[in-house]
């Protein structure tokens, strides 16, 4: 949505307009969300329903199918008390334990999905598999978000720079990324990293508080290009295959080897840097963008499908879902 239209829009707010611009001539698909399979089980009543997580969770129901982006903002608030939840069951009694964390909820959480790896949902599904579909879908157009915040990360914490460029600018999502993955980290450094620094003059804008990466006209085909290279071998390692990445003499093979490393990629290198970046308001409205398409459209609703998935793993966990309570997932997706 370009800027004209935004002020027009906000100057006479209609929900008729704002859907028509949105849609534009994108012809998007809602079939998925509207026959979306809910978190639900028989066996809730009044005295054992989970109820704060529930009742964020109609709230994102509430905003499908047309803005699962917005949807996934309610979706999360639900996350959020589930896994914090469980981190307070776990640690009941530890004195040592004196600071709640999303971080360390959700490594605790992930940890303990992780154990569960061969825990049947059906007769032909583990949780393991279950993870794998989810991990097949991710489209093309997330993986390039991560891969476009690591390479900018990158260049903002370039040790070797003369910009001057103070680290409070990189996202918490590529801090996150160097500290849990740092041999991934470091080969595509060597690798993407070095390749992208060399297009970049980065600049902190006069506005102070956005950055200016100034790729001159001629290397701005570059920047696109190794960010979807990046983003391709991002998704040959998470697939499971591993991607074998090389500048110059330097060569190294970036791997998961376990499920456990898969789903914490997953969870907090795609789905927690979703909703870091929409959360805190550090990119522009996914469906309101100028630059939005189908694929916009798309990736919102994978990501709402993922943390949906990801929130009935921790009710599982949480004892609110049976194993065989979880299967909706595999129409879902």
């Amino acid at each position: 949505m370009h800027s004209q239209s935004i002020i027009k829009l906000l100057e006479n707010y209609s929900k008729t307009e704002h859907l028509r611009l949105m849609q534009g001539a994108l012809n998007i698909d809602y079939s998925k969300l509207e026959s979306l399979q809910p978190i639900f089980s028989e066996r809730w009543n009044e005295n054992n329903l989970p109820y704060v997580a529930k009742s964020h969770v109609i709230d994102a129901y509430y905003s499908l199918p047309e803005r699962p982006d917005i949807a996934f903002t309610s979706l999360w608030k639900a996350i959020n008390n589930s896994y914090n939840n469980y981190y307070l069951k776990q640690v009941y009694g530890n004195q040592s334990c004196k600071k709640l964390s999303d971080t360390k909820s959700l490594e605790k959480i992930l940890e303990h999905i992780g154990n569960d790896a061969n825990k049947r949902i059906d007769d032909d599904c583990t949780i393991e598999s279950l993870v794998n579909l989810y991990i097949d879908k991710v489209p093309d157009k997330t993986y390039r978000f991560v891969a476009s915040y690591i390479l900018k990360g990158m260049v903002i914490m370039d040790t070797n720079s003369n910009h001057g460029i103070s680290e409070i600018y990189a996202s918490s999502s590529y801090k996150t990324f160097k500290n849990k993955f740092s041999d991934i980290h470091n080969i595509i450094e060597q690798t993407y990293g070095n390749k992208y620094r060399q297009i970049c003059n980065c600049l902190v804008n006069q506005d102070r508080t956005t950055v200016n990466f100034n790729i001159p006209n001629p290397n701005k085909e570059e920047s696109r290009k190794l960010i979807h290279s990046l983003a391709k071998s991002l998704k040959s390692m998470l697939s499971g295959d591993g991607a074998q990445l090389q500048n110059g003499n330097y060569s190294g093979k970036i791997e998961l080897l376990s499920f456990r490393e898969k789903l914490n990629f997953l969870i907090f290198i795609v789905l927690y840097s979703v909703r870091n970046n929409n959360t805190h308001g550090n990119v522009a409205s996914r469906m309101n963008s100028a630059y939005t398409n189908k694929e916009s459209f798309k990736a919102a609703e994978y990501i709402f499908l993922l943390g949906h998935m990801f929130l009935s793993l921790i009710m599982y966990r949480n004892g609110d879902l049976l194993p065989n309570e979880l299967a909706f997932n595999l129409k879902n997706i």
